[in-house]
């Protein structure tokens, strides 16, 4: 039998006045529309087996609304909820989709009607199933940084000498009928800072454009990688730099394909695992500092209380709600984190789907020992961030300060670096 693909998109653009996610104390809502927000789904079946992967112009979601979303679909096009690889690009300027503290209300209605939105997409591309055949590239493109600061007194605080995996990779998918392109590149959709109040998809947006203009693909979409610790070389710019810079990883993504190379594409599979990732024993420090904080950050919240500026409010809020979670939560509750890793095969290529903020290192080690294995964040839900244990003794906000943000009230502890390693290992022994 022949491997077969098909694919379609859907506008998930929320209504003006929508939370926005990726930032707290974002001063307000949103305020306007500069480019439409899109879900893209990618089927492929073989020998009467369907995997698919979808990509949301989205900050992330929870988990549980991950894991539903992947039910409903699945069923709907005649495959189970393991096989699909459900990703957000991780845009700080769309709506708050995943349970942040203080960015504002995550808009139930909205995430809720996601569903119906992309069970028709997954149903349009079941429908448009075609014989295909398939082509790869990596290309080298600079526009990430790692911005973790090794030495302090650098420009911006980061490292621009630091890792960052030097390459986007490209899957070309062809029918009689026409193409998709599947982009994967490592870098935070962050060139709008937090006083953008326009909804966007930031430089993803832009280059999947591009590529779609210059390529004449019916779709071109994007999966995020190991970028925890990776950004753009311009933050808290306009849209004339997302767009110059989605064009670098663009332009970089079509030249590179006009030399791409067949891949044979004989099987498909899908596996997935969970794992307790252990948290870091909450020090009585931390305890004590958090109780002895509720009363100032109380009075900070009455002060801000008549501000237009919610900033001042929500702030001051999300401390104060973490505090209170920390010292409500009895120490046997603070001892894991549940961390989901799902993986697709499509021919030679693998796809390693994490639920976190994955760092650099994970993603340029995995591609330095498997060739075609490409290392996804933000598949299904998003847990916070999973450095390397090497970063944990420079702190710095992914370490000290995220995981307040977060749904979880604690950081995963240096230990789980090995315990994510080896569940990669696992996925890719058992697809093969």
């Amino acid at each position: 039998m022949t491997l077969q693909a098909g694919w379609a998109a859907v506008e998930i653009t929320p209504p003006v006045g929508t939370d926005m996610g990726g930032y707290w104390g974002r001063p307000g809502p949103s305020l306007g529309i500069h480019d439409p927000l899109y879900g893209r789904v990618l089927v492929f079946e073989l020998h009467g087996q369907r995997v698919g992967v979808i990509s949301l112009d989205l900050v992330g979601l929870d988990a549980d609304v991950a894991q539903q979303l992947c039910e409903r679909i699945s069923a709907r096009i005649d495959s189970s909820p393991e096989n699909l690889l459900l990703c957000a690009t991780h845009t700080h300027s769309g709506p708050l989709s995943l349970s942040f503290r203080g960015m504002g209300e995550v808009p139930v209605e909205y995430v809720e009607g996601l569903a119906p939105m992309l069970i028709e997409a997954a149903r349009q591309a079941v429908d448009g199933l075609a014989p295909c055949h398939l082509t790869t590239t990596s290309v080298d493109v600079e526009m990430a940084i790692n911005r973790r600061a090794q030495l302090r007194t650098l420009p911006g605080g980061c490292d621009p000498a630091g890792l960052v995996p030097r390459q986007a990779h490209a899957l070309q998918i062809a029918t009689d009928a026409g193409s998709a392109v599947l982009v994967h590149y490592a870098c935070h959709p962050v060139i709008l800072g937090g006083a953008n109040r326009l909804l966007s998809a930031d430089w993803p947006g832009s280059m999947v454009g591009h590529i779609e203009q210059a390529t004449g693909a019916e779709l071109a979409m994007f999966i995020n990688g190991a970028c925890g610790d990776l950004k753009p070389p311009l933050g808290n710019a306009d849209f004339d730099v997302v767009q110059q810079l989605g064009m670098v990883v663009g332009r970089a993504v079509v030249e590179g394909l006009s030399g791409s190379q067949p891949m044979l594409a004989d099987v498909i599979g899908a596996t997935h695992e969970r794992i307790d990732l252990p948290l870091m024993d909450p020090p009585s420090a931390l305890r004590t500092a958090a109780g002895a904080s509720i009363d100032s950050l109380k009075l900070a919240i009455k002060k801000a209380a008549f501000s237009d500026d919610l900033s001042l409010r929500r702030v001051p809020e999300a401390r104060l709600a973490w505090a209170r979670e920390l010292l409500s939560l009895p120490r046997e509750a603070m001892r894991h984190q549940s961390f989901a890793i799902k993986a697709l095969r499509i021919g030679k290529l693998r796809l390693i789907g994490l639920e976190g903020e994955i760092f650099a290192r994970y993603q340029i080690d995995l591609e330095q020992h498997h060739e075609l294995a490409w290392l996804c964040g933000y598949v299904g839900g998003c847990v916070g961030y999973i450095p390397t244990a090497d970063e944990y003794d420079r702190g710095g906000y992914e370490i000290d300060d995220a995981y307040k943000v977060y749904p979880s009230v604690l950081m995963v502890s240096p230990d789980a670096e090995t315990l994510v390693r080896a569940s990669i290992e696992r996925a890719l022994a058992t697809l093969g």
